[in-house]
C-alpha cells in the first residue's frame, strides 16, 4: 500500500515481484534474457551440495529420529557384516589354493551285498597310475596319517608326541602350502626329510630358523633332516598337519616295496587329483572306476565306483564321507555345515531388511511434518524428480553414517568374536576386496530400497493439498507402516523362538545322563608298547594314589571322538547275514571306572576271559540273547571306518554278561550296538588308562600320575584330558551357533524396538491435543497409556500369529538332525511370545505415560 501510494502501481507491482524473488530459497531465479524459469543448480556438484545441505538441515533438526535411523541401521549392518564375514570365511574353505578349482579328492563308494560305505581314501596305484593313464589328469599326490609319534631335537631330548603324516613329492606341487623358509619343488624329494610348520619349530626349538637341522622320529632310525618350514594353516582350511615325512622315505621298507608294486585295493591313502583346465571330473571318475576294475576283481556280492568330491566342497558337503586315510585331525578340524549357512544367510538377510524397514517407517511416519515443505517446494517449481533425488539422497546419507559405526562396532567386538569362533576374520585394508563390495553395495541398496517409499510417497502429493494441510499418513502408508512392525516381530519372534530351542537342546546335550558318570575321569593317551605291556604295573602304581579311586584300561573310551571299530557278529551256527556293532576293549575295572551298570551276567574277572565278551542292551536285542550263558558269537570281520575287512582267524566268544545302554558317541547319534571285548582281545588294543579321581588337590593328583608313567616310560610324554571336556568338545559347534543366535535375536529385538519407539513417538506427539481433552474429561493416566499402547500390542500378537507356525515347523526340521532331542513344547511359544509383548509394551509404555503425564494445559494453549 505505501509503495502504492508513493511510487504508482505499475512501480509498486515490480517492486513486489522482485521482492518475493529475493526472499524465495534458491530453487527457481527468473532470467530476464531468455523469460523462463533456470535452476542455478543444473550441474551435478551444485546439485549434490544442495541435496547435502538440506539434509543435514533436516537431520540436525529432528535429533531424536536421526539417532534412532542411525543406531537401527547400525545395528543391523553390524550384524550383517559379522555374518557375512563368518559366511565367507566357512564359503572359502580351501579356496588359498591357486588351482584349487582344478582339485579334486578321490572317494570311493562300495556296496557289499547291500550295505553302502562312501570312502575319501584311494589305493597307491590308484593315485600312481591315473596320472599316467588318465590324459585329463595333470597330476596327482597321496598321503597318509600314520599315526602319532614322537618327534625329537636331539639338543634338547623333549619327546614331543606329534600326529605324522607322509606325503609324495607332488604334495606341494598341487597344493599351495607356503614355505618360510626351503624350496617346495625339492622338500619332499628325498629320504629321511620332513617339512614341520612354525608353530611346531617353535615348540622344538624356540624359533623357527631351524632348516637343515634333524628330528629324531620313533618310527625310523635314521634321523629326518628339516627341509622346509611350513606357514601355519589359515583358519580355513580342511588340512590339520603340522609336519609332513617324504614318502621317499619308507619306500625301502619291504611293506611300502610291496603296497607300489601291488596294492590297487587298500584304502590307506587321501588320493587328490590336480585335472586339466576344462576336463570333466564326471568323465575322469567314470575313467577311474574302469581303470580299477581292469586291474581288482572286486569279491562276489561287491561292487566298486569313483567320483570326484572338489577341493571346495569338502569342509561343508562331507556329511557321510569316511576320511579313510584320516588325513585332518578330528580334534581339530570342525566340519561345516550347508544347514547352518544357510539359517545364518536367511538370518543376515532378514536382519539388514528389518534396519531398512526401521528408516521406513519412520521415515513415512514423519511425512506430515514435512508435508508444508514439500508443497512449498513444488509450488515454486520443483520437479518430482528433484524431490524424489533429495529423500534417496537423505536415506544414502544416513545409511553412510551408518555403515561408518557399524565398522567401528565390527573393529571392537571381532577380537572377542574371534576368540568364541575360533576364526582369524578382520575387517579392515587387508580384507578381501569381495567382502568390501559386498558389505558397500548392501548399504546402498538398503538405503535406496529404504527411502524409496517414502521419496515417491511424500513427492506425489499436489503442492496445494499438502499447503491446505492434507494428512499424509493415512490409508495405504499407515497400513504398509502396520505391516512392517508386523513384519519386524515376526522375525524378532521366530528368532527368540529358535533360540530358546538351541538353548535347551545344547543343554540337553551337556547335562542328560548318559548312563556313565563322566566327572572326574583323567583319560591318559598310550603312545608307546612300553606303556601297553607293562600296564598292569602301571595301573597298580596309578591305584596306589590316595586320591585316585579306580583305574581302567581301554582301546576306546564312551564319548569317543576318534575313529571307533565295528565289527560283523553273529551267534556261532546262525546262518543269516552277520549284524554291524562296534567294539572296543576293556579290563575288569571299566564298568566300575565308569560306573556302567551291570544289568545281567557278570563282569570280566579272570584272564581266562580273554574269549568273554559283554554287550549292551542294543547289541543284546539284536542277537536276541535274552540272558547271558555263554553263549557262543562270532566275529568274521573288522573296519575301522573304511570298508569291512575279513580276520585271518574269526573272534569266537563268550557272551557272559549285558550292559546298561550308555552313550558311547555323540548324543546326535542314535546308541547303536557295542560289545566290550576284554582288553588282551584279537581286534583292538589297550590305547588309554582312565583314572576316576577325587575333586580334592587336582594338580597334584595329575602330578602323581604323571609320576607313574614317566616310571615306567621315560620317552613317554604324559598326554591327558578330562572327559567331561572332551565331551563338551562334541556340542562347541553347537554352542557357538547357540550364542550367535542370541546375539543376532537380541540385536533383531533391539532395531525392531527402536523402529516402535519412534513410531510410539510420534503417535503421542500427533495426539497431543487428543491426550489434553481426554485429561481434562477425565481420562487417567493408565487409560491414556492403554489408548497409546493397544495399536502397537495388536501388531505384536499378530506377529506371533505368524511366527508360531513358521518356527514350529523350521525347528522340527532342524531336530531331525539329533537322533536324542528336546521335546517342542507349547509353553516355549508362549514365553517368546509374552516375552515379545513385554519388549513392546516397556518400548511403547515409557512414550504413552509421557505423554499421558503432561500438562494438558499447556498441550490445548500450544494447538
Amino acid at each position: 500500500m505505501i509503495w502504492l501510494q508513493q511510487a504508482g502501481k505499475r512501480q509498486a507491482n515490480r517492486h513486489y515481484i522482485l521482492s518475493v524473488l529475493s526472499v524465495l530459497p534458491p530453487f527457481v531465479k527468473y532470467r530476464k534474457q531468455k523469460k523462463e524459469f533456470h535452476s542455478p543448480y543444473s550441474s551435478a556438484p551444485d546439485m549434490i551440495r544442495n541435496y547435502f545441505i538440506i539434509t543435514i538441515r533436516t537431520l540436525t533438526r529432528n535429533k531424536l529420529y536421526t539417532s534412532l535411523n542411525v543406531a537401527g541401521l547400525a545395528f543391523g549392518i553390524t550384524c550383517f557384516l559379522l555374518i557375512g564375514l563368518y559366511l565367507f570365511d566357512e564359503l572359502t574353505f580351501d579356496q588359498q589354493h591357486t588351482h584349487a578349482s582344478r582339485i579334486y579328492r578321490v572317494v570311493e563308494h562300495k556296496n557289499v551285498k547291500g550295505e553302502q560305505t562312501t570312502i575319501a581314501a584311494g589305493s597307491y596305484k590308484l593315485a600312481e597310475e591315473t596320472r599316467k593313464m588318465i590324459p585329463e589328469v595333470e597330476n596327482t599326490t597321496r598321503f597318509q596319517r600314520i599315526g602319532r609319534a614322537n618327534l625329537i631335537d636331539p639338543k634338547n631330548p623333549v619327546p614331543f608326541q606329534e600326529t605324522v603324516t607322509v606325503a609324495d613329492e607332488n604334495f606341494l606341487q598341487i597344493f599351495d602350502f607356503p614355505l618360510i623358509a626351503g624350496d617346495k619343488q625339492t622338500a619332499l624329494q628325498a629320504p629321511n626329510s620332513i617339512i614341520i610348520n612354525e608353530d611346531l619349530a617353535m615348540r622344538l626349538f624356540n624359533q623357527t630358523q631351524v632348516l637343515g637341522k634333524t628330528l629324531e622320529f620313533s618310527f625310523m632310525e635314521a634321523p629326518l633332516k628339516i627341509t622346509g618350514i611350513l606357514k601355519n594353516h589359515p583358519s580355513n582350511s580342511s588340512f590339520s598337519f603340522n609336519s609332513l615325512v617324504s614318502e621317499a622315505s619308507f619306500r625301502n621298507f619291504d611293506y611300502f616295496k610291496q603296497t607300489m608294486e601291488s596294492d590297487w585295493s587298500s584304502t590307506d591313502f587321501s588320493v587328490y587329483f590336480l585335472l586339466k583346465p576344462q576336463s570333466n571330473p564326471e568323465s575322469v571318475s567314470t575313467k577311474i572306476t574302469k581303470l580299477i576294475h581292469a586291474n581288482l576283481k572286486p569279491e562276489a556280492g561287491t561292487t566298486l565306483s569313483y567320483s570326484l568330491q572338489p577341493l571346495t566342497d569338502l569342509h561343508l558337503n562331507s556329511e557321510n564321507i569316511v576320511d579313510g586315510a584320516r588325513n585332518t585331525n578330528v580334534e581339530a578340524i570342525v566340519q561345516g555345515s550347508m544347514v547352518y549357512i544357510n539359517i545364518f544367510s536367511f538370518i543376515a538377510f532378514f536382519v539388514i531388511i528389518i534396519a531398512g524397514i526401521n528408516y521406513m517407517n519412520l521415515a513415512t511416519a514423519r511425512a506430515a511434518n514435512r508435508s508444508k515443505e514439500i508443497g512449498v517446494r513444488k509450488s515454486v517449481g520443483a520437479a518430482r524428480a528433484n524431490l524424489v533425488y533429495q529423500f534417496l539422497f537423505e536415506a544414502l546419507l544416513v545409511t553412510s553414517l551408518a555403515f561408518v559405526v557399524a565398522i567401528i562396532f565390527v573393529n571392537l567386538v571381532l577380537p572377542s568374536f574371534n576368540e568364541f569362533t575360533n576364526k582369524q576374520l578382520s575387517l579392515g585394508f587387508g580384507t578381501s576386496y569381495q567382502i568390501w563390495l559386498m558389505a558397500i553395495g548392501v548399504t546402498i541398496v538398503i538405503g535406496l530400497l529404504s527411502g524409496s517409499y517414502p521419496a515417491f510417497l511424500l513427492s506425489g502429493f499436489r503442492p496445494t493439498l499438502l499447503l491446505k494441510g492434507m494428512k499424509i499418513n493415512s490409508g495405504g502408508s499407515l497400513n504398509l507402516r502396520k505391516s512392517l512392525v508386523i513384519f519386524q516381530f515376526t522375525i524378532a519372534i521366530v528368532l527368540i523362538i529358535g533360540t530358546i530351542v538351541l538353548y535347551r537342546q545344547v543343554q540337553f546335550m551337556n547335562t542328560t545322563d548318559l548312563g556313565f558318570n563322566k566327572d572326574l575321569l583323567v583319560v591318559i593317551d598310550v603312545n608307546t608298547g612300553k606303556a601297553r605291556s607293562s600296564f598292569e604295573a602301571i595301573k597298580e602304581g596309578m591305584s596306589k594314589i590316595p586320591s585316585v579311586k579306580n583305574v581302567s584300561v581301554t582301546s576306546r573310551v564312551p564319548g569317543e571322538w576318534k575313529t571307533l571299530r565295528t565289527v560283523k557278529i553273529n551267534t556261532q551256527g546262525n546262518r543269516i547275514e552277520p549284524k554291524d556293532a562296534y567294539l572296543f576293549g576293556a579290563d575288569k575295572d571299566f564298568l566300575q571306572t565308569f560306573e556302567v551298570e551291570l544289568i545281567k551276567g557278570r563282569n570280566f574277572n579272570t584272564p581266562t576271559d580273554s574269549t568273554a565278551v559283554l554287550l549292551n542292551e542294543t547289541a543284546a536285542k539284536l542277537l536276541n540273547i535274552t540272558e547271558p550263558s555263554d553263549q557262543l558269537v562270532e566275529i568274521p570281520a573288522m573296519s575301522r571306518g573304511d570298508g569291512f575287512q575279513p580276520l585271518a582267524i574269526p573272534f569266537k566268544a563268550r557272551v557272559i554278561g549285558i550292559v546298561k545302554d550308555f552313550h558311547f558317541q555323540s548324543l546326535k547319534n542314535k546308541i547303536e550296538p557295542l560289545v566290550l571285548a576284554y582288553n588282551n582281545n584279537p581286534i583292538h588294543v589297550i590305547d588309554y588308562y582312565t583314572a576316576r579321581i577325587d575333586a580334592n588337590n587336582i594338580p597334584a593328583t595329575l602330578e602323581k600320575l604323571k609320576a607313574v608313567m614317566v616310571e615306567a616310560d621315560k620317552e613317554e610324554p604324559f598326554e591327558y584330558h578330562f572327559l567331561d571336556e572332551q565331551l563338551a568338545l562334541f556340542y562347541m559347534e553347537d554352542y557357538r551357533r547357540q550364542t550367535l543366535l542370541v546375539w543376532v535375536a537380541l540385536a533383531t529385538i533391539f532395531i525392531a524396538c527402536l523402529g516402535l519407539f519412534g513410531l510410539a513417538t510420534y503417535s503421542a506427539e500427533q495426539r497431543v491435543k487428543e491426550i489434553g481433552i481426554r485429561k481434562v474429561l477425565g481420562a487417567t493416566v493408565f487409560n491414556l497409556t492403554s489408548l497409546l499402547s493397544k495399536d502397537f500390542l495388536k501388531l505384536v500378537l499378530i506377529a506371533n500369529a505368524i511366527a508360531f507356525p513358521i518356527a514350529w515347523w523350521a525347528i522340527n526340521q532342524w531336530l531331525e538332525d539329533y537322533a536324542y532331542h528336546i521335546d517342542l513344547d507349547w509353553w516355549i511359544f508362549a514365553l517368546a511370545g509374552c516375552l515379545a509383548l513385554l519388549i513392546a509394551i516397556l518400548t511403547v509404555s515409557w512414550q504413552a505415560i509421557k505423554a499421558a503425564l503432561a500438562n494438558p494445559v499447556k498441550s490445548l494453549r500450544n494447538e
